[in-house]
């Protein structure tokens, strides 16, 4: 037994209880894999430096209820020239979906990435997760999606914070409307068609690396794809 495989085998076992939500602990794997795994299904190469819980700003979807609140997309992942975003939503049970989220999924991505943008700039402003806004703004600046201003790093994670939002206020992004395509993703155990990848095409590519967490999560993947939660 390696080391690795009590992990899985917890997994296995506990994503068949009512209240536990597989996703929430094993979306870290899958990130390992993302990149690649996107790759290989579009054949856009991926900037490996994903955008986890990516805010999209809930009037961007409902304009009828301006709010500073937001619904997340579950990774943001960039093409490596810059010519694409997917959108990628994570599903462990494929009765998880629902009509709500595609909506919001589809309508932002209809939208474009620059108001999406636009939109985590405004929300990021109006919070008071100073420290953590901060580190997703530097984030998308290493992508070339925002122009950030000296100093805004340091004072979100200083003690002193005197003079944050006027820093704030001068972010600035870069991608201009319709400048990156961009497009929704599903990633779940079942499901065929354009936008969805399934768990067993996911192990294809994950089993490829050889090593022993590759052949444990590809073997887990093809296990959760195959024994419906609650039913195993």
């Amino acid at each position: 037994m390696h080391a690795i495989d009590p992990v899985f085998d917890l997994l296995d076992r506990w994503r068949h209880l009512p209240a536990y939500q597989l996703e929430r602990r094993a979306d870290v794997y899958f990130a390992l894999y993302l990149p690649e795994v996107l790759e290989a299904v579009t054949g856009t190469p991926i900037d490996p430096r994903l955008v986890p819980e990516l805010p999209i700003k809930r009037d961007l979807i409902w304009r009828d209820s301006p709010s500073n609140l937001s619904v997340k997309v579950d990774y943001a992942a960039f093409a490596a020239d810059r010519s694409k975003v997917f959108l990628v939503e994570l599903k462990t049970d494929d009765g998880s979906r629902n009509a709500i989220q595609d909506h919001y999924l589809e309508t932002a991505a209809a939208l474009g990435l620059a108001p999406i943008l636009e939109g985590v700039v405004a929300v990021a402003r109006k919070s008071t997760a100073h420290g953590k806004y901060a580190h997703l703004l530097a984030l998308l600046a290493e992508h070339g999606c925002l122009k950030l201003p000296d100093g805004l790093l340091a004072k979100a994670h200083s003690d002193h914070r005197q003079g944050l939002r006027k820093l704030q206020v001068q972010v600035e992004v870069t991608v201009a409307p319709g400048e990156w395509a961009t497009e929704v993703i599903y990633v779940q155990p079942n499901g065929a068609g354009e936008g969805c990848i399934d768990f067993e095409r996911f192990a294809t590519v994950v089993e490829k690396r050889g090593d022993p967490l590759s052949q444990r999560f590809a073997r887990s993947l093809r296990t959760w794809a195959t024994e419906r939660a609650g039913r195993g």
